[in-house]
Parts: C-alpha cells; sequence; structure tokens
C-alpha cells in the first residue's frame, strides 16, 4: 500500500475498491471466494466501513472509512500507522454508530493476526434496508489496478512510499439474507386508481417467535493461503439475540411523498437476520388518487403472512447470503364488480 497522505491529525484519504460475493439465488451451489478482475471502487459512498488496522503483538487500531469531499477516508490519525509495515485489515459494513465492534485474534493460534481475527458486532438490528457484510482486507493492494497474486487470504495493508494514494482492496461477505420485493399495480385497477407506495416494514419469525431487535454476532475468520480460492475464511458464524422482541415491524423503505406504482415490477430489498426464519410479515403502506389526482384515502395497510415453505419448495428455514424474491401485485377484490369499497381498499397479492 502506497505512502499515508495527508498531515498528521487528518483524515487520511484512501481509495476503496471492494468485491461482495453475490448472492445465492436459493440455488445450492458454493459462491467463490476468487476475487473479481479487475476490483471496482467501491461506490456505496453512504455506507461507511468500520475497520480495525491490526499487527501481532501490536495495539490494534479501530476506526472507519467514509467518504467526504469526493475522497474516502478513514478517522484514524495519519501518524498512527506506520508507513512500510503491513497490517491486517478486518471490519464490516455498514459502519453504524450504535454498533457495537469488537476484535481479537484467534485465541487457538500463536500466529496473532496474521492467521485471522475474531469478530463480534454488538447490538445489530434484526432488520435493515443495508447488507451487512464482514469486510477482510486483502494484500498486494499498491496501485489503482489489480496487482496479479491477488488472494481471499493474504488480508494485508502494506505502507509504501511513493505517493499520497492508498489504494484499499477489501473482500466483503454476507452476514444477513435478503428478501427482494416486487410490487405493482393490476392493469385493471390501474385504470381506475393510482397507487402510492409510501412505506414496507418486515417483521420475522423463527417458527412463532419473532425475530428480536437486537442480535449479537460472533464470527470466526481464518487466513487461508490462497491455493484454494473458493475456501472461505469464515470458519463459523454464531447469532445470538439480545434485544427484546419486537411489538412493530421496521421499515426498511419509506417515501413521503410515495412512489407511484405502474403495471412494471418496482422492486425495493429488506435485509434480515437469517436465525432459523421459516415467515416472513411483510406490510405495506400506501395513499389511493383517483385518475384526476385526488387523494380518496391516505395511509391504506395491509400485511402479507408469508411461509418460507410456500415460497420456496424444500426450503424450511432461510440460509445466510440468500436472496428471496417475492412478486406482488394490487388489485381490487373482484375485477368485474368493483365498488367504492373495492377501489379502496384493493388487496395485495402475493403470486
Amino acid at each position: 500500500m502506497e505512502e499515508l497522505g495527508g498531515a498528521e491529525g487528518e483524515d487520511m484519504p484512501v481509495e476503496v475498491k471492494g468485491y461482495v460475493a453475490d448472492f445465492d439465488e436459493n440455488q445450492l451451489v458454493t459462491r467463490s471466494w476468487t476475487p473479481a478482475s479487475p476490483y471496482q471502487l467501491y461506490g456505496e459512498s453512504d455506507k461507511s466501513i468500520g475497520i480495525a488496522f491490526t499487527q501481532n503483538d501490536a495495539e490494534l487500531l479501530k476506526g472507519h472509512f467514509f467518504k467526504s469531499s469526493g475522497k474516502w477516508r478513514t478517522n484514524i490519525k495519519d501518524g498512527d500507522i506506520k508507513a512500510l509495515q503491513t497490517y491486517y485489515l478486518y471490519g464490516y459494513v455498514p459502519h453504524l454508530s450504535g454498533m457495537g465492534f469488537e476484535i481479537t485474534d484467534r485465541s487457538d493460534s500463536n500466529a496473532g493476526y496474521s492467521d485471522g481475527a475474531k469478530i463480534t458486532l454488538n447490538n445489530v438490528p434484526a432488520i435493515m434496508p443495508s447488507d451487512l457484510c464482514v469486510t477482510i482486507g486483502a494484500k498486494h493492494g499498491s496501485n489503482a489496478e489489480t496487482p496479479a497474486g491477488l488472494r481471499a487470504g493474504d488480508f494485508a495493508y502494506v505502507g509504501g512510499s511513493t505517493t499520497t494514494e492508498n489504494y484499499v482492496f477489501l473482500l466483503f461477505e454476507h452476514l444477513y439474507a435478503s428478501l427482494r420485493v416486487k410490487m405493482r399495480i393490476h392493469g385493471d385497477y390501474n385504470a381506475l386508481r393510482t397507487i402510492k407506495l409510501k412505506s414496507l416494514r418486515l417483521k420475522t419469525q423463527a417458527g412463532e417467535t419473532t425475530s428480536n431487535t437486537k442480535t449479537n454476532i460472533d464470527i470466526d475468520l481464518k487466513a487461508t493461503d490462497g491455493s484454494n480460492p473458493s475456501e472461505s475464511p469464515i470458519q463459523s458464524i454464531a447469532y445470538t439475540p439480545a434485544g427484546e422482541t419486537i411489538s412493530e415491524a421496521p421499515t426498511f423503505w419509506s417515501s413521503t411523498a410515495g412512489e407511484q406504482l405502474t403495471t412494471d415490477y418496482t422492486e425495493h430489498s429488506a435485509h434480515f437476520m437469517p436465525l432459523n426464519i421459516t415467515t416472513f410479515v411483510l406490510t405495506s403502506v400506501y395513499d389511493v388518487y383517483d385518475k384526476q389526482g385526488n387523494l380518496l384515502r391516505k395511509d391504506c395497510m395491509v400485511t402479507n403472512t408469508m411461509q418460507l415453505s410456500d415460497l420456496l419448495t424444500g426450503q424450511e428455514t432461510t440460509r445466510r447470503g440468500s436472496r428471496y424474491t417475492i412478486k406482488m401485485t394490487i388489485k381490487p377484490t373482484y375485477l368485474y364488480m368493483l365498488s367504492e369499497p373495492d377501489l379502496n381498499s384493493p388487496t395485495v397479492t402475493v403470486e
């Protein structure tokens, strides 16, 4: 990694590149840890990255990468990171102020952080609008191009001495599962009324038990030598509920003005803790207008309770790193005998 830029105490400019493993679209396949070629600039500028710079037998440096003035920066002071030394990067994305981040080296190893790390994320929400990933640094990030020999198991950040830019290569791996909701309005109903979607809320259940608001996640990462690029560094993940049971479904998407639905699908995604989840409880809130633009009914609400086993044959509970897609159509109760209540309170049907 090239020399650290900026005066001591200033935010250190970096260039963040990342590779996120694809979601398993409910196919029984193993995702490869082989990095994409070339790495792409990490474009999620509104999602800061919690990070720890670690060295064996040295105090770890915890902070985060964030976007400011068109550049990625880290709030770790320039002078705290030693040039021409190797650091091992471990962390998570997105960085959240209310989430605890603890890290130690692997207790069953004498090799320190070079052999891996154990990460604990505390007070993690059960439902999030963002995809929660564990983040692992990759070695050989010496310039803007993907260097030959980049491997998932190297996890290193190296100081240099030539320029003021720092290229940070990261690997991301999913800690959550994802629910993708595709919604549209039925053509017969669209000819009579306009629907503006205002919010989507999601509760998940493990059997009859509603998932908790907060969970602690323990992740054991072990460095690999890169000889098997499909070998995931994740050795184990444990999810431990730590919060009270939620009474109202968390909102994962909202629009004050409302998003007008059409006969084509519009999609939004929620990300959730995949802890033995069997049931999705989705609540949609929307306004109903006539075709002259007059508001007929405000904040209509409909709740759909869906069993995973009904959506996907042969899968009873959700899995980490999997995405589940449902298609939903808003339609009147009766297509050919429309009454005013039907017009104002359409049903939402899962296809």
